[in-house]
This record gives C-alpha cells, sequence and structure tokens, in this order.
C-alpha cells in the first residue's frame, strides 16, 4: 500500500509539474521493412510471443508483459507497460487495451488503444547483442505518461545461483543498473526519455517492481518520434555490457534493421518453397525463424541450439532453454533439409564437446554449467538412451547432404566412441540397445518405462548402425565399416521380429524386461517407418492401424492410443497429442505411400504455427480438444521439425547423396495442386531449382541447377492408385523409367544427369484422384473430422477405408468421377463422395469402406 501512494504521489508530482523538459533520446520514426510473411490478428493477452537472438531473448504474451534473458541470465520479469492520462490518476495498464499483434521474424508490434491515445510498441531484438530495443510509437489526444515497470532478477538460469543482487539508477544512462557484488553479471533498463520513480535499497533488490516513466507532456513533440526502451545485460566486464546499452539506445534503428537484413538473408540462403497453400508456405518460413531463435551464444559454453523457449515465470529455466543433444539431433534432420548446413554444423560440433569419456554423448547441458558442478552433482546430463545413436545418425545425415569431408574428420573419434558406447548397451545379445542399461528413450515415466527396448530406441539404432557404415566408407576404415554392416543387420532383423506383433498386426510400443512384447499402439514406430525399416507389409499394416481415430485427431497423433487403460489426454507421456510424433508419422505416412494421411498429419502441425504464439510450434496439446496443455513449452524446436521434416523429407520426397551425387525428388503432392515450386535446393556446393505442374494429362518437371555437373536427378512424382503413366520424355525425347506400381500409387521412376537446365514429362491419362479430406478444427473443439485409413486399388476397382463420427455427414473430395460405374458404402455427387455414418453415441467414430468400381 506504501508503494502505492508513493507511486501515485509521485506521478501527481510529474504530472502536475509546469516545467517538464522536452523528451531526450528520440528516435526519426521510420517504417519496418515490408515483410511478405507477417502475421496478424487481434491481440490474445495470454498467447506467448517471443523475440529472441543469439545472446538475448524477450519471452512474453501478447499482453505486453514479459521477461528478458542475457543468456545465461534472467534480467527482470514481469515487465509491463501502464498509460496514464493527465485528466486522470488511475494508470490504465496495458494488457486491458492491447488491440492487435502483428509480427515478422524481425520485429513484433503490440498496439494498445484507448479512446485518447494509440501506442504501438515494436519490439526487437539484437542479432549478435545482448540486448534488445522496444521503440513506442505515441499518437495521443492529451499528455500521456508511459509506466514501465518490472521486477529485476539477476539470476543465471537453474541450478546455478547468485546472492547479492542490487539496483541502483544511473542517470547519465536514465536506466537501472542490476548488479551483484562480483561485478561480473550486469544489466541496464531504462530509457534515454526516462524519469526515476523507484529509489531501490543499495544492498539488496526490492520485492516490489522497480519503475520509470516517460512523460510525454507535448503529444506533438512525439508525434513522428519513436520512445525507445532498451534492455541489456550479461556476464563479464560491466563497461561492454554499458556499451552494448548505448549502442543500442543511441541507434536503435540499426537494431531492427540488422535484425531484417539477418532473416532476409537466411530466408534467401534455405530452401524456398511455393506451394498453392498459403498456409504450409507461411509455416515453412516462420520455421526458419523459429529454429534460427534457438541458436544461442553462450558467453561460457559456445554456440550450440537450445531445445526451446517459453516464460519461467517465478522459476529459472526458460522452457527447454539448455542445450539438449537429442533435441539438436531431431532438429538437425529437418535443418539440414532446408540446407542451414552452417548452423548444422556448428549444433553438430558443439555437442562433442560433452561426450562422455565411454563415448555417450550428452541429453541436456544446462546453460550455467560453467558455473557449476553440472556433470558431477546433477543426475541429468547423460539420463536418455536415444542421444547417442541420434547423434551417428545426424551426422550422417548432414555429411551426406553436405558432403563436409573436414568436420567428418574432426568428428571420426567422437562417431568411433558413440558406436563403442551403442554396441555396449546391449545386454542380452539380441542386436538393440536396451534401456535398462543405456537409459531412457521414448518415455521418460510411469508404467510404462522400466522395460527392456522400445521402439523409438531400437530404431535410432538401427539408423545409427547404418549410417556408421556408411561414414566408415567415408573415412576409408574398411574394419569399421564391417562391424557396423554386421550391426546394422542384426539389429534390423531383430527390430522386424521383436517388435511385431502378428495377432494384432502392427508394430508394437516396446518390450517389457522379460523380453515380452507391451501390446500398446503409438505412433512410437513411425521413427522407423519413416526410415524404411518395417518391411513391406507390416509397415503397411501398422500405418493402417496408426491412422484411426484412437491416435490421430484432427489436431495430431496422441501419444498413446485413446482405448489404452493408460490414456490420459492432459498426461505429458500418455495421451497428449505431440505435434513432434505428428511429424514424424507423418514422414512416415509418406515414406510408404500414404499422402492422404500423410497431408492431414503435416497440416495439423501447419495450423499449430498459427494458433498460439505466431509463427512458433507449442510442445504439446491436450489429447481431448484442440488446446495446448498450459505446462507446455510454447517455442519448442522439435515441434517445429513437425512442420518442416514431413514437408521436405516427406511430402517432397527431397533426398540429397552427396557421395553419389544424386538428387532424389519423390514428391507426394495432392492431385489438386498444379503448381509447386522449390529453389535454392542445397546439395553440396550444387544448388537445384524445381518446378512442378500438373495437368490433366501428367506432371512436368522443370529442374535447373547451379554447379549441378556431374549430378544425377532421381525423380519419381506420385501419381494415385490405378493411374496408368503411358510415357516419360526428358527434353522432348521418350526415355525409359522403372514402373514403381503399387495398391496406394504408381511412380514411374526416372533417373538422368543434370545439364543445368531439363525438362521432364510424364504423360498419364486422366483418372480417378481424391483429395485430402480438410479438418479446421476451432480451439478447444474436440475430434470430429473424417479420417482416411488406407486408399488403395487398380485401374477397375478403388477401395477406400474412412472413419467419421457418429450422425455426422462428410463429403470426400475427389475428380474424374465421370469414370466410376458404381459406389458402395457412399454417394456421388458434384466434387465428390457424400459419406453418411448412422447415428450413435456423440463423438464416436465408426468405420466405413467405400468401393468405387470403375469403367
Amino acid at each position: 500500500m506504501k508503494r502505492a501512494i508513493s507511486t501515485v504521489l509521485s506521478l501527481a508530482f510529474l504530472l502536475s509539474s509546469p516545467l517538464l523538459a522536452a523528451l531526450d533520446g528520440l528516435v526519426p520514426r521510420f517504417d519496418l521493412e515490408p515483410c511478405d510473411i507477417m502475421l496478424r490478428r487481434g491481440a490474445r493477452p495470454d498467447a506467448y510471443f517471443d523475440k529472441a537472438g543469439r545472446r538475448f531473448a524477450v519471452l512474453g504474451t501478447e499482453s505486453g508483459t514479459f521477461e528478458a534473458w542475457a543468456y545465461p541470465l534472467k534480467l527482470v520479469r514481469n515487465f509491463e507497460l501502464s498509460f496514464l492520462l493527465r485528466t486522470s490518476t488511475t494508470p490504465i495498464p496495458g494488457r486491458d487495451i492491447v488491440s492487435t499483434i502483428a509480427a515478422t521474424p524481425a520485429a513484433t508490434t503490440l498496439t494498445y488503444v484507448h479512446q485518447a491515445f494509440t501506442v504501438r510498441a515494436v519490439f526487437a531484438v539484437a542479432v549478435d547483442e545482448p540486448g534488445a530495443v522496444i521503440l513506442l510509437a505515441v499518437d495521443s489526444l492529451e499528455p500521456l505518461t508511459v509506466v514501465c515497470r518490472f521486477l529485476p532478477v539477476l539470476e543465471p538460469m537453474w541450478p546455478a545461483g547468485l546472492g547479492g543482487q542490487s539496483a541502483s539508477w544511473d542517470e547519465e544512462l536514465k536506466a537501472y543498473l542490476l548488479s551483484e557484488p562480483t561485478r561480473r553479471n550486469h544489466a541496464f533498463v531504462g530509457s534515454p526519455a526516462a524519469r526515476r520513480v523507484s529509489s531501490p535499497p543499495a544492498h539488496m533488490l526490492s520485492d516490489a517492481p522497480h519503475e520509470f516513466l516517460i512523460v510525454v507532456s507535448d503529444p506533438g513533440e512525439v508525434r513522428d518520434k519513436y520512445i525507445p526502451l532498451v534492455l541489456a545485460g550479461g556476464r563479464g566486464d560491466r563497461e561492454t555490457v554499458k556499451s552494448a546499452y548505448g549502442s543500442l539506445a543511441a541507434e536503435p534503428e540499426q537494431c531492427v534493421r540488422r535484425a531484417e537484413e539477418h532473416f532476409r538473408s537466411l530466408r534467401k540462403a534455405t530452401l524456398r518453397i511455393r506451394t498453392p497453400d498459403p498456409e504450409i508456405n507461411l509455416a515453412w518460413e516462420w520455421a526458419k525463424a523459429a529454429y534460427d531463435n534457438l541458436v544461442v551464444d553462450n558467453p561460457d559454453l559456445g554456440r550450440g541450439l537450445v531445445a526451446g523457449l517459453g516464460l519461467s515465470g517465478t522459476s529459472g529455466r526458460p522452457g527447454f532453454g539448455w542445450f539438449f543433444g537429442g533435441d539438436a539431433y531431431m532438429n538437425a534432420f529437418s535443418l539440414t533439409g532446408m540446407g542451414a548446413f552452417e548452423t548444422v554444423r556448428d549444433v553438430l560440433a558443439f555437442t562433442r564437446r560433452w561426450q562422455r569419456a565411454d563415448g555417450k554423448m550428452a541429453h541436456e547441458v544446462s546453460q550455467s554449467a560453467a558455473l557449476i558442478r553440472w556433470f558431477e552433482d546433477y543426475p541429468y546430463a547423460y539420463i536418455h538412451a536415444d542421444t547417442t545413436p541420434l547423434f551417428i545418425a545426424a551426422a550422417e545425415d548432414y555429411v551426406r547432404s553436405s558432403g563436409d569431408a573436414s568436420f567428418l574428420r574432426d568428428s571420426w573419434p567422437s562417431l568411433k566412441k558413440a558406436f563403442a558406447w551403442c554396441l555396449s548397451t546391449d545386454a542380452d545379445g539380441d542386436g538393440l540397445m536396451d534401456n535398462r542399461r543405456a537409459g531412457l528413450g521414448a518415455l521418460e515415466f510411469g508404467s510404462l518405462t522400466g522395460i527392456q527396448t522400445d521402439i523409438f530406441l531400437a530404431a535410432a539404432w538401427c539408423r545409427a548402425a547404418d549410417a556408421m557404415a556408411r561414414l566408415a566408407v567415408d573415412r576409408g576404415d574398411r574394419a569399421a565399416a564391417e562391424r557396423a554392416r554386421a550391426a546394422a543387420a542384426k539389429a534390423l532383423a531383430a527390430f522386424r521380429k521383436r517388435f511385431w506383433d502378428p495377432d494384432a498386426g502392427f508394430y508394437v510400443y516396446a518390450l517389457d524386461a522379460d523380453g515380452r512384447l507391451i501390446r500398446e499402439v503409438t505412433p512410437w514406430p513411425s521413427f522407423g517407418l519413416a526410415w524404411g525399416m518395417g518391411g513391406g507389409e507390416a509397415a503397411t499394416r501398422t500405418l493402417e492401424r496408426l491412422g484411426r481415430p484412437d491416435v490421430i485427431t484432427d489436431w495430431g497423433a496422441r501419444m498413446i492410443s485413446s482405448e489404452s487403460r493408460h490414456y490420459d489426454p492432459l498426461s505429458y507421456n500418455y495421451g497428449a497429442v505431440w505435434p513432434f510424433l505428428t511429424g514424424w508419422l507423418s514422414t512416415a505416412f509418406y515414406a510408404n505411400d500414404f499422402p492422404l494421411q500423410g497431408y492431414a498429419a503435416l497440416r495439423a502441425n501447419v495450423r499449430h504455427t498459427f494458433d498460439n504464439g505466431l509463427g512458433t510450434v507449442a510442445e504439446l496439446y491436450s489429447g481431448a480438444r484442440n488446446i495446448w496443455l498450459t505446462e507446455a513449452v510454447a517455442h519448442q524446436g522439435f515441434s517445429t521439425g513437425g512442420v518442416a521434416l514431413p514437408l521436405v523429407k516427406g511430402m517432397m520426397g527431397l533426398e540429397v547423396d552427396a557421395r553419389s551425387k544424386t538428387l532424389v525428388f519423390r514428391p507426394s503432392f495432392p492431385a489438386g495442386w498444379q503448381e509447386v515450386s522449390l529453389e535454392g535446393i542445397r546439395a553440396a556446393a550444387a544448388r537445384f531449382d524445381i518446378e512442378y505442374r500438373r495437368g490433366q494429362d501428367g506432371i512436368t518437371l522443370r529442374v535447373t541447377s547451379r554447379g549441378g555437373e556431374g549430378w544425377t536427378v532421381a525423380a519419381a512424382p506420385a501419381f494415385g492408385p490405378g493411374r496408368r503413366v503411358r510415357e516419360v520424355r526428358l527434353n522432348g525425347a521418350s526415355v525409359p523409367f522403372v514402373d514403381g506400381r503399387s495398391e496406394r500409387a504408381v511412380r514411374a521412376e526416372t533417373r538422368f544427369s543434370s545439364s543445368g537446365s531439363d525438362i521432364l514429362e510424364y504423360d498419364a491419362p486422366p483418372f480417378v484422384e481424391i483429395f485430402p479430406p480438410e479438418a479446421r478444427p476451432e480451439i478447444g473443439s474436440p475430434s470430429r473430422g473424417l479420417r482416411i485409413e488406407s486408399f488403395q486399388g487398380d485401374e477397375r476397382r478403388l477401395e477406400i477405408k474412412v472413419w467419421g463420427c457418429a450422425g455426422e455427414s462428410y463429403v470426400l473430395p475427389a475428380a474424374g468421377l465421370r469414370l466410376v460405374l458404381s459406389v458402395e458404402g457412399a454417394a456421388l455427387e458434384t466434387g465428390g463422395l457424400r459419406i453418411e455414418f448412422p447415428s450413435g453415441p456423440q463423438g464416436r467414430f465408426l468405420s466405413r469402406t467405400i468401393v468405387l468400381h470403375l469403367r
């Protein structure tokens, strides 16, 4: 109460003073660079937003309340704006009048609207400096005071700590200085236009918020100006931090312009994709920015990739803002596909530093690890088993795409140690790594841990052993190659035999402590199936099972079937929907020619790019309703991978092999997509562009390259089941092709030497095409969309197995229906198939088989 009275009296004095000086440090207003991927909506005060650079992050909500980090230090929390009109003594909280949010990768603008004023707050974080600016554009009909308040923190990330922090006002900088007795950790928070209100104690941090004011006595003075707020901090020399603050305060426009240039260059340097789906295009470009925000230059540890970012509140870690090895390797698959080779190289090299003497890779490293005995005193660093085989697999994926021989040379000792450690964890000699000896895998707690081996760890090891064999060949290490080939063959055989349940007809979750099948239906087999380990019919039956509505919802894949006795829709490991797993399931669907199912899963993740934090994908969602869980990290890297991985490796079917100089393009685009372009595909030192055109009579590809001499292109676009490819022409001349016909898709594979500009034409007469059904669930709604379990057939007969809610009617979009002679299980109508489900309990899904007999 005393504090509130003091603040009000201070405000009253300042506002009544007739001799207020002109504001210092004003900056001429400038327009933000036009951005074609700007996201804009009505602000939701509790929704997440962030801005992050290599050394600094602002993490907040769309109310404008935020916390600030200068890695690894948390500087402040609960920073918020309020506004006071001269005619009032009651501040107006910003969260009560925030109207809109507009976000680009470089800057986020929150607009506060009141009948007497409008204030736009532009948030931008320096790319490589430990600081941020907030530019206030004030348009007011009467004098206005902006009240800035925050709680000082100046603490390193958990589990490190500091003591003796204090705050003082620097009148020269017009900023609060936060420091501590050793003078090695500092923060400055203020504005050149600020007036101090708080008088903090000299020996400690106050429990009450610190405040400063921006007093706009003459609204005309700021009408064409920005008022800069500035934050800077970090470890080390105070003068260095002070200099960073001063530079940002003096030239805040440069902070914004450098961020704009950085993200413009990032987008240009990586793969560019243009499809007929604007949301996919946006989600792809935002995935680049979301990943880039997770690259951290820690002053004590170096450059690595943190797993995610989110509000820490009163705690000491910003989401998953540590260096998680397994997450880094999962994300490396997506980043390599994007062509972000330099980032992948840095990230993989960073993780080598924390490899244990026996070869095991670190699962997690706190950003404050240099300040404590992290590896000696805390149990978290090496608790996961999957991290080590994923390191080998991610390294090989990068080397195969980039051709980076120097990276492989430098990494070879670490890779050999990692491989040897993986081999040592096979306690029962079946050829698979054992969780009991190696550590955690798919799940981290609960009744389905304490097992022998889970299918995720098994798939990671199969992939790693095969990857190690290829890397050993690259290094000319014949003995290592033979050992790895033998291990890979034994592991794959065990994978296919031990996890297959012949009675249920799918790959199970795990083997229990006694080696018995744990017959749970989960998406965890997706990793092995995406990597081609499933083995024909077994993969098909498993993916059909995973396409049912007890696993797949309108917004993604549940971690465990809703029919399981362990299912809890709000449980982290036992029922929540994970975009990360949804992305791998989508990739598995595409890899095994289930494109309709793959598209549905991909689109679910794409929508998540826009439903909570704009441009970021949250860690997990409820298994019962389309809503992110309160415990979810709002900006999670491997959830962003749930968009990037299935788009590039799945739908696009892109693979690069620098060893054989081969570019593989096996797209599975929806039948209704007429044009797709891919620009800047990185293949070692070469760059390729592909233009895809689809018409009634087939598909045309235009493949151009720069530096592509000696490269082979292997193209095999997918047509729906039953369609016939009559001829393939390369640059006008008929060429042979491999008929890749199956029950689910038709592919005509053609290989040719790149000439720098080539046109490939696939002549295929029109046929019946099924388009992906679109589910667009509202936030908070249950799953009610049409699910496709299978779609297969031939020239005479097509069969579609679907699931829908009891009592619901759906239209499955289709074309070429004039070729249909008769239909079972649905009715023909213009543009599709009408599917009616009988009445039943609300929300219950029923199955229906539709058969199209063709002319």
